[in-house]
């Protein structure tokens, strides 16, 4: 995102850090079940504060940071019921500086990097039932055969101001 975001703070040459307060008890999340993985994705709302010399400058900037990872999950099929424990942060990694170009390639602003790493616990389950002979079966044995075609999934839209906390700061 771009450092203007934060306001008009002059020369940036002293630039120390940002730093970033997630919310996670406002997180919107959609979790998908493709072959052998699930799929997570989402926003994570934040406060960013830009940090020169160790004082914070400019207005903080509450912006939904976007996420997304899978984890190879072997024998998980699409319809299999995922859950998972809430969502914590591992780290936090910021890069002030970087330059954000426009289309052409022509730099417009200097901006800031920010990626949050997120852990969680998944357990992936299925509703099975027992046949006539007292075996344990699948209750959809197909739900696993392999589709030439990927599947592609509409997830909701996030949440009327996009995740923003206090609804500031559209970048």
């Amino acid at each position: 995102m771009p450092l203007t975001a934060f306001g008009d703070i002059g020369a940036i040459d002293g630039l120390i850090s940002v730093s970033v307060e997630p919310d996670l008890d406002a997180i919107t999340q959609n979790v998908r079940v493709i072959k052998d993985k699930v799929v997570n994705m989402g926003l994570i709302p934040a406060t960013l504060t830009l940090n020169i010399a160790g004082i914070p400058v400019g207005t903080p900037l509450n912006f939904p940071i976007q996420f997304q990872g899978h984890t190879d999950f072997p024998g998980a099929c699409p319809e299999d019921t995922v859950q998972e424990t809430p969502l914590e942060v591992e780290g936090i990694f910021t890069q002030p500086g970087i330059e954000i170009f426009d289309l052409a390639g022509v730099e417009l602003v200097e901006g800031v990097w920010v990626k949050i790493v997120l852990r969680t616990t998944i357990t992936v389950t299925r509703p099975v039932i027992q046949d006539r002979f007292g075996h344990v079966c699948d209750v959809n044995p197909n739900r696993c055969e392999n589709n030439t075609t990927p599947p592609s999934f509409t997830l909701p839209a996030p949440p009327e101001n996009g995740g923003l906390l206090g609804g500031g700061g559209g970048v």
